[in-house]
């Protein structure tokens, strides 16, 4: 009787040892609510020179780089002057339309700079509004606003480049820039444009 009782007390030991090591083992409901860092894929733009905005766009509106604004035009067989300029020796070019496509450039360019800097100006000023809790809804809508007429300003300005440059080149120069530009899968539709040639 006396080693039952041994046995016994024995085997609750050890299941008493078991049960504690497995409380042990556990998480505490406190250690699941450690946080974990995660920091912000926009952390890197604290220190460009407009918070929010990556050296790279600033650079492309100072510029008057293209900025994808006129991929509407560009991917419907409207050709841009900057790339036509580009690949004149392949489109077979006259010195007439180069002279053209270039001057639209020319004319082209400087007013995308002078709106990308005041694009940034006010891009500038709504994130100075932020970082020093100036702004209320009434200057943030107004900011906005004015924001929002640059960039339509701008994006006209790329896109009726593009709608003047197609004026200049030939059906066959059309086709053959949309080809070299990789753009084949594109509707046959997309390139019947009023033009010249």
């Amino acid at each position: 009787m006396k080693k039952i009782i041994l046995w016994a007390v024995f085997a609750l030991g050890l299941a008493l040892v078991g049960a504690l090591t497995a409380c042990g083992q556990q998480t505490s409901p406190i250690a699941e609510q450690v946080i974990t860092p995660t920091p912000s894929a926009y952390r890197e733009l604290l220190d460009s020179e407009i918070r929010g905005m990556d050296d790279q766009t600033i650079e492309d509106y100072l510029t008057g780089k293209g900025m994808g604004m006129a991929l509407p035009a560009e991917l419907n067989g409207y050709p841009g002057p900057r790339h036509v300029i580009d690949l004149a020796d392949e489109l077979s070019l006259t010195p007439e339309q180069t002279a053209q496509t270039q001057a639209l450039f020319d004319e082209m360019q400087p007013q995308a700079i002078a709106l990308g800097t005041q694009i940034l100006a006010a891009e500038a000023a709504l994130e100075e509004a932020f970082r020093t809790q100036t702004v209320d809804e009434t200057n943030l809508e107004a900011q906005l606003q004015a924001i929002g007429l640059l960039e339509a300003q701008l994006r006209y300005v790329h896109l009726r480049t593009h709608l003047a440059t197609l004026e200049i080149l030939n059906a066959h120069q059309i086709m053959l820039y949309n080809s070299l530009r990789g753009y084949d899968d594109m509707p046959a539709n997309h390139n019947q444009h009023q033009h010249k040639g």
